[in-house]
């Protein structure tokens, strides 16, 4: 991943349902998807630049998969729309996964706040963090970004965690709490398998902080999605090791019941 400016799209969109239906579309197979936004603009953007830089963010940010099982699990949500479904969530998790700024400033700013039990961010909270990374990360300041390019996305990336119910207010934002049910911890853990196949013990997975459930109370979540038969476990008290018993290509019907 590199650091880019897609946040700027995504907080521009009025209505993230454009976002679903982009995965629909990709995820069905659907050759056309781009000709249908820029030149047919299904999604009624203004301009034909504003179109093309929706795409171009889009096909970066979210229509993109780390591997098949990454894929199978996206496709078991999307390939049908039903409302019934977590898609702020795994639109959150999409983005982490594919925009290096996003999960960067969710990592080291947003979540900090959010488990340290801040009552606000600001616009001003994000441009500090983001003016911060300019001078710490050698590949971020080589973008030579100005006070120009980051104070829209610092603004923007607010817009996105209002618009996905992670915050509420106008200018100062006013964190919620989130409230991850076991269904939906059970889809992050399925993916946490799928885009981290690498990392065996799950208490040192860098993933684990966007569940939004603490570390100390982690182990005890993942022992009550077991007994469900959802995920297979094994904990030392030092090492948590996870397995899927659902196939990823099942795991939006079976989860959420669907024939």
């Amino acid at each position: 991943m590199k650091y880019n400016t897609d946040i700027n799209s995504f907080g521009g969109i009025q209505d993230y349902f454009m976002i679903h239906e982009a995965l629909r579309s990709f995820l069905n197979d659907e050759k056309d998807l781009k000709e249908r936004m820029i030149q047919d603009n299904i999604f009624g953007i203004r301009t034909e630049e504003g179109r093309g830089r929706f795409y171009r963010g889009i096909k970066s940010s979210i229509l993109n998969f780390q591997n098949q099982e990454h894929k199978d699990i996206y496709h078991s949500f999307f390939n049908t729309l039903d409302d019934r479904l977590p898609y702020n969530l795994l639109i959150f998790w999409q983005l982490v996964l594919n925009n290096k700024l996003f999960k960067t400033l969710t990592q080291e700013l947003f979540l900090k706040f959010y488990f340290n039990g801040k009552a606000t961010i600001t616009s001003e909270d994000v441009y500090s963090f983001i003016m911060h990374l300019k001078e710490q990360d050698e590949e971020f300041k080589a973008l030579n970004w100005t006070k120009k390019t980051i104070e829209p996305v610092a603004s923007k990336y607010l817009t996105i965690l209002k618009k996905l119910g992670f915050l509420e207010g106008a200018q100062k934002k006013i964190f919620k709490h989130v409230q991850v049910s076991n269904t939906e911890l059970t889809v992050f853990l399925c993916l946490m398998k799928a885009t981290y196949p690498e990392v065996s013990n799950q208490l040192l997975n860098e993933f684990q902080v966007f569940s939004f459930v603490s570390p100390e109370s982690f182990p005890e979540r993942i022992k009550k999605i077991a007994q469900k038969g959802w995920i297979g476990m094994s904990y030392s008290g030092t090492n948590l090791k996870i397995k899927s018993l659902i196939d990823n290509k099942d795991l939006a019907n079976v989860l959420y019941s669907r024939s």
